[in-house]
């Protein structure tokens, strides 16, 4: 059965390290969205349409960042060429006079028309192909927070694109296991032998996506 994500519970005072790592033993390791997102539910979200539309807004600025430090020419993964040809688009369509502009009613308007379907997430940077996509949310169409959905499988979606900062990430989450396998006291061998798999599925995982930056 595929491996898929969970968001971690907030752990108590009272609760061990361990639980972290029982939500890492299966491969469940992803946080929240690298851009802000309204709240949802609240008397400031405003209708889903409003809710979606700032959204959209707010991750049409966070590419248009990446676009302007050229880090989408630096991503890795399978699916690194064609965000940075979605981006590249973007960014030709944000261009006035040379210039791009940040106006946010000429932003919105350039993503409700051409949106990328470009997800930045914690993990990964979700480059939306329903015919692709691995997890079913995702074949169902784009939506806002791709990047980080519950039922994403990173290591076998052929979606992904990888950002250093995504890259990061899962190197600190093999630290993380790494610290765990070396815990006094030691912890059950059965959960051991779990962890030590799940750290060379990682490791295999961003030898074979990644690349050093140019």
């Amino acid at each position: 059965m595929p491996e898929t994500a969970c968001r971690k519970p907030p752990l108590t005072a009272h609760q061990p390290d361990r639980l972290e790592t029982t939500c890492l033993t299966s491969g469940k390791a992803f946080g929240r969205f690298q851009y802000p997102t309204p709240p949802l539910g609240t008397s400031d979200s405003g209708f889903r349409a409003e809710v979606e539309s700032e959204q959209g807004l707010a991750r049409g600025e966070h590419l248009l960042a990446v676009i302007d430090t050229h880090e989408h020419t630096r991503l890795a993964g399978p699916a690194a060429a064609e965000a940075a040809r979605r981006l590249e688009n973007l960014a030709q369509r944000a261009r006035f006079q040379g210039t791009v502009v940040l106006d946010d009613r000429r932003l919105r308007r350039i993503m409700d028309r051409a949106d990328p379907a470009v997800y930045p997430g914690t993990y990964i940077t979700c480059v939306h192909d329903p015919v692709k996509a691995r997890c079913e949310r995702a074949r169902q169409g784009a939506f806002e927070g791709l990047g980080d959905p519950p039922q994403c499988q990173p290591l076998e979606c052929r979606n992904v694109a990888l950002t250093r900062e995504n890259t990061d990430a899962w190197r600190r989450e093999i630290e993380l296991l790494d610290r765990r396998l070396t815990a006094d006291p030691p912890l059950p061998p059965l959960l051991q032998h779990r962890l030590r798999q799940r750290t060379q599925q990682l490791q295999d995982f961003l030898a074979t996506t990644t690349q050093e930056p140019s």
